[in-house]
């Protein structure tokens, strides 16, 4: 269960770490750049053909059955044996496969170093050599499918051909890819954490020629368009072969733990020389301190003061709420005395003299608040300063 569930984490990391990547592009760009490159080296091998014969162009045919549909295979044969332009063909597809082979392996550098995590760009020295590298590989696995592609009516007769012919082709892709995965990644590698990959894209690769090859056969039976399909199934071919082997890429990478989150993480951050001054940050924040005392109301003040207003309003409340009560007592005591006592004359002159002292009365307990209310105005200039500091 453990193997299990660990053979599910690396998969889920290979494919998170893939679409991070968007592998799907860089394959499209590789297939591309190869693409661009066959066209010349199918130039160059036309001409070569052309002075080898037959021979060479059967096995040449019979190398590319898991690619090219019937039709395809029957034009690359007249091709081949056709001596037409072979010298113009030979100087202009040595020439432009120069410059697309170069464009290719700069492709597979760049693809390689992104999955890798790696950002430096090596030098046109290294990249040449490591184009170098991939050249010689590539043209082994050129030789070697040919030399397949001629003994293979021979393993017919030995006894389980076929398996022997699977195995015998994933060793050679094998043999192929391992450079490239070594070499094109530009990180200092071992050759224990490239074969996982290198393995991986040789397997990959058989099972799809295997799938390609009955395809094609399949498509023989509805060939429509000719040519047009044979280069529409290589080109898809192409695509397909390059996301197997940017997983196999992946796969070393989440291996050996060189993906580029791990790459972010080994980073070391840059720590300051020395430590800020302690004694300084404290000066500092004494006179923040300070100043936000200065600005901030004390509670103690503040209780004091609310306390005192309290006490103001009620007496002045008690003052302006009970004064005309009593004056009213007061006039209508006098003047139902005045009635009951006095009578004629008497009696206006005692209504006339308790107007007039009620009137007075009441002056003298407004004057008297006024001056309450005027012994307060210095306490609330105080107060108005303190709130505006």
């Amino acid at each position: 269960m453990s193997r299990l569930a660990a053979a599910t984490g690396l998969v889920r990391a290979v494919a998170a770490d893939a679409k991070d990547n968007r592998i799907t592009f860089l394959a499209a760009a590789v297939a591309y750049y190869a693409f661009v490159s066959f066209i010349p080296l199918l130039l160059l091998v036309v001409a070569v053909g052309s002075y080898v014969g037959a021979g060479f162009a059967d096995a040449v045919a019979n190398a590319t059955a898991g690619v090219l549909a019937e039709s395809g295979q029957r034009l690359l044969e007249n091709a081949l044996q056709n001596p037409d332009g072979r010298q113009g063909a030979t100087v202009v597809s040595v020439a432009l496969l120069l410059w697309s082979g170069l464009k290719l392996f700069r492709g597979l550098d760049t693809a390689f170093s992104t999955v890798y995590g790696v950002t430096e760009v090596e030098g046109i020295l290294d990249q040449l050599r490591d184009a170098l590298v991939v050249l010689v590989s590539i043209a082994v696995a050129a030789g070697a499918a040919v030399a397949v592609g001629i003994l293979v009516p021979v393993l017919d007769v030995v006894p389980y051909a076929g398996v022997v012919g699977v195995v015998v082709l994933v060793v050679m892709l094998f043999v192929v890819f391992l450079p490239m995965f070594y070499v094109f990644p530009d990180a200092e590698l071992e050759l224990a954490e490239v074969w996982p990959g290198t393995l991986f894209a040789a397997v990959g690769w058989t099972v799809l020629t295997h799938a390609f090859r009955l395809y094609a056969g399949y498509a023989d039976e509805y060939e429509i368009y000719g040519l047009l399909g044979a280069v529409i199934l290589f080109v898809t071919w192409l695509y397909v072969s390059g996301i197997v082997i940017m997983l196999g890429a992946e796969l070393n990478a989440v291996l050996a733990g060189r993906t580029e989150d791990e790459a972010d993480a080994d980073v070391e951050v840059e720590r300051p020389e020395s430590a800020p001054d302690v004694t300084e940050m404290a000066k500092e924040l004494r006179e923040v301190r300070e100043r936000l005392d200065r600005k901030t109301v004390s509670r103690d003040d503040l209780e004091a003061d609310l306390h005192e207003y309290v006490e103001q309003r009620v007496r002045r409340n008690h003052a302006r709420g009970w004064g005309p009560y009593l004056v009213l007592l007061y006039g209508t005591a006098m003047t139902l005395g005045a009635f009951y006592l006095l009578s004629g004359g008497w009696a206006i002159l005692a209504m006339v003299v308790i107007w007039l002292s009620t009137l007075g009365l009441y002056t003298l307990m407004v004057l008297v608040g006024a001056g309450f209310s005027a012994a307060d105005v210095p306490g609330k200039a105080m107060s108005w300063f303190r709130s505006k500091r």
